[in-house]
């Protein structure tokens, strides 16, 4: 990869700004690339590292003060300056009330754009960032299935697969084969999502892979959220401080079924 030319694309690639197949290009050069993946693997490194160890700041005392001045500055009223008393006696109670309640609407009509913002703008990015962790998992399930790594252990036994995955992540999947008809446990493998490893559980469901993709988190949702993503279906929740994330392109059906048998699995179901 030219690094002047197309160093961009690492950038984009390690923050999850790719499209499917520009993705999917430079996952196929990092098989051949040693330098590429030397690249990647040192921002995706210093990503984590920012997250975990830079410094958080509080607001200096003299900054805050200034700061503090100025809004009370803002907020005190202006200055009364004397009328002659023509005009003082037209400034009745109800003509004062009248001026009082005409500005009050602009200022509480102004907060709430203000509120308004602030709440678009984060639900911008929760919806961008789980945007982005989907096409991570459209882009792995097409690499694995179009790819020979399928799976790092082939093996239906989960007591060979728990315990290579467990030693790799740090964390100990729910390993097993899905208690449904006509379903085949393939075996595991070490996989990346939104910057950090995870384990990718594979089955087969008739002539259908399925990637069930399984890596902690805080949040708690037993209740999947069920999508459709370039003629896949993807479903997503957490449960007992581990985020799931199946993905196949079986029909709606027996894909409900799948993910119901997942979540037997961990114990949500």
């Amino acid at each position: 990869m030219k690094t002047t030319d197309e160093s961009w694309k690492v950038d984009a690639y390690v923050d999850g700004e790719l499209d499917l197949a520009m993705r999917l290009e430079i996952e196929r050069r990092l098989q051949d690339d040693a330098a590429l993946r030397d690249n990647v693997e040192g921002l995706l490194a210093m990503r984590e590292m920012v997250r975990e160890k830079a410094d958080r700041h509080a607001v200096p005392a003299d900054l805050r003060a200034r700061l503090t001045a100025w809004a009370d500055k803002e907020r005190a009223p202006a200055p009364m300056h004397p009328r002659p008393p023509a005009a003082a006696a037209t400034r009745s109670p109800m003509h004062a009330l009248s001026r009082w309640l005409g500005w009050r609407p602009l200022v509480v009509s102004m907060s709430f754009a203000a509120v308004l913002a602030v709440a678009l703008n984060v639900a911008w990015l929760q919806t961008s960032k789980q945007q982005r962790l989907m096409d991570e998992v459209v882009a792995s399930h097409v690499r694995s299935t179009v790819g020979q790594h399928l799976v790092d252990v082939a093996s239906s036994d989960h007591h060979t697969v728990k315990p290579f995955l467990s030693s790799r992540l740090g964390f100990s999947p729910p390993v097993d084969a899905l208690p449904l008809p006509g379903s085949v446990f393939l075996g595991g493998r070490v996989d990346y999502l939104d910057g950090q490893a995870v384990a990718a559980l594979v089955y087969r469901q008739g002539e259908h892979v399925v990637n069930s993709f399984v890596w902690p988190g805080n949040s708690s949702s037993d209740k999947p959220d069920f999508a459709s993503d370039r003629g896949f279906l993807t479903a997503h929740w957490s449960h007992g401080g581990m985020n799931h994330c199946v993905i196949s392109d079986l029909n709606r059906e027996e894909f409900q079924r799948v993910v119901k048998a997942v979540q037997q699995l961990d114990g949500a179901g």
